[in-house]
């Protein structure tokens, strides 16, 4: 997979929260998809609490891609040792990490398709 979970830091603070993503290779964010579900037994389970779904955006291998709980601009910032920091914002009210038995599932989803309830 193109981006690989780094870590969930200030967990439990709703004004700093954020999970940091590593960018392995170079992709498009937008195929990406992050999902808050329970954890138990040391496995994730199909209770999905939430979902962050990223905008279309080319990120680059070495760059960090950081979504922030709270709600907020996205923006980007360069990286001291080269690279970039892109900064998303989820529009959490709360912190969302802070349960211990909650995990962080991040999808690769390129390919997908919808349909409008009312239509089908």
């Amino acid at each position: 997979m193109n981006l690989k979970l780094k870590s969930i830091a200030d967990k439990g603070d709703p004004q700093k929260e954020r999970l940091v993503i590593r960018v392995v290779q170079d992709t498009d964010v937008g195929e990406f998809i992050v999902m808050r579900t329970g954890f138990v037994n040391d496995e994730v389970n199909i209770g999905v609490e939430g979902t962050y779904w990223f905008p279309n955006k080319s990120v680059k291998a070495g760059d960090l891609v950081v979504l922030y709980s709270k709600s907020g601009v996205n923006k980007d910032k360069p990286l001291e040792r080269g690279g970039d920091v892109h900064f998303f914002y989820w529009g959490q009210a709360t912190a969302v990490w802070r349960n211990p038995n909650t995990a962080a599932v991040l999808a690769h989803a390129p390919v997908w398709e919808s349909a409008n309830a009312e239509e089908l």
